[in-house]
């Protein structure tokens, strides 16, 4: 009984974590969308805005589900005796690869910006940002009692 309750107190901030990384990368996208012309979605601010935000909320909850949770899976798998912290550290890490390689195969290609496109300077500002915030609103563990798990080389140590 105690582990079902536990369990569904997991799942309970897990659900939590994933509805608040696709908030905040959500409205990062819409107001990122924006800043600068060109507008993605729409002539002016205020509907890019609205396209961008409906946009997101569509589409991050799929591509997060079938990125973040991988990932988090098999961080636990082949690093179970890690912390939080460095499990949010190496996800980092592999985020901002997955960016490096998204951006720097077409610009080291030599294929230039389109005139309805942001620069690369943008593109990197854009998702680097953007994998920060999801990397710390998914992984990041917030709290004294998240930082350090019961079951580390701390607690051992202590006792």
């Amino acid at each position: 009984m105690r582990e079902a309750l536990h369990t569904c107190l997991s799942n309970r901030q897990f659900m939590k974590r994933f509805v608040i990384t696709v908030l905040v990368a959500t409205v990062l996208h819409a107001v990122a969308c924006i800043l600068a012309p060109p507008f993605e979605f729409a002539p002016t601010r205020s509907a890019c805005f609205f396209y961008a935000f409906v946009s997101g909320l569509m589409a991050f909850p799929i591509i997060f589900a079938l990125l973040l949770l991988p990932l988090g899976a098999g961080l636990r798998r082949f690093m179970p005796n890690s912390t939080p912290r460095t499990h949010a550290i190496v996800a980092g890490l592999l985020l901002f690869a997955l960016v490096a390689v998204m951006i720097l195969s077409p610009q080291l290609a030599g294929i230039s910006v389109k005139p309805h496109q942001h620069s690369y300077f943008a593109k990197w500002t854009f998702w680097l940002l953007l994998a920060s915030a999801v990397d710390l609103s998914f992984f990041w563990p917030f709290g004294a009692r998240a930082a350090i798990r019961p079951d580390s080389v701390h607690d051992n140590a202590a006792s």
